[in-house]
């Protein structure tokens, strides 16, 4: 990539579905207007719920009635809105099947893919596998094999996932999101500006992206 002219600092946690949601839309408007090369994404860690076990999962639809004080049916509309958002960007929702888990250990290995210019990658695929295949990430296996299935070095992860590396820049992104007081996520910063926060319109994130390519460019003409 030539220097990017568009940095998007985006704060997210892997079980967020408007987060799902909206690394789609920033992605396709991205494509959309064909500037790869002009947009660096900066995948940011950030968690719902710091205080849920590690190495064990539960329900999310159980989870969430719970968590958010509603009803079953309640939860079945929140549900099948989400699907329909979903399908309008390639995402198969089954919360149904999902199994709710502490994502700190998920955040470090994301933090170690940035090394290799796959972060991007990987969090799709942690996504699809919470989302869509109800694969239950509080175990390391499933996240190895999602590591595998983006072309990681399998056995370096074993490594991270065994130590406490990468901790520091989890961490730290969790505090710098306070240091701006985050109030949610999906939350994009851009070129460290201005921010949209939440999974807004595709036109909201185009109109900010050609916004931001305008004003760079004007300043370096």
């Amino acid at each position: 990539m030539k220097n990017p002219v568009i940095n998007i600092e985006i704060w997210s946690d892997i079980v967020c579905p408007f987060c799902y949601v909206g690394k789609k839309k920033i992605q396709q408007v991205v494509e959309k207007l064909n500037i790869e090369d002009e947009v660096q994404i900066i995948w940011r860690s950030y968690q719902l719920d710091p205080d849920l076990p590690t190495e064990k999962a539960y329900p999310s639809l159980d989870y969430l009635m719970k968590k958010k004080n509603i009803s079953a049916e309640q939860m079945q509309g929140m549900n099948e809105y989400l699907k329909q958002q979903g399908l309008q960007y390639g995402i198969d929702f089954q919360l149904d099947k999902s199994m709710v888990f502490n994502t700190f250990n998920a955040h470090r290995l994301l933090q170690w893919s940035k090394e290799f210019n796959k972060s991007s990658e990987l969090k799709e695929a942690f996504m699809k596998a919470y989302f869509t295949d109800g694969i239950d990430l509080s175990n390391h296996e499933n996240l190895i094999s999602a590591v595998g299935k983006v072309g990681l070095d399998t056995q370096n992860a074993k490594e991270v996932l065994n130590s406490t590396v990468y901790s520091e820049a989890v961490d730290n992104d969790i505090y710098q999101s306070k240091n701006i007081s985050l109030r949610g996520v999906p939350h994009f910063l851009f070129n460290d500006k201005f921010f949209i926060s939440g999974a807004q319109e595709d036109l909201v994130f185009e109109n900010a992206i050609k916004g931001e390519l305008l004003r760079q460019k004007q300043a370096l003409s």
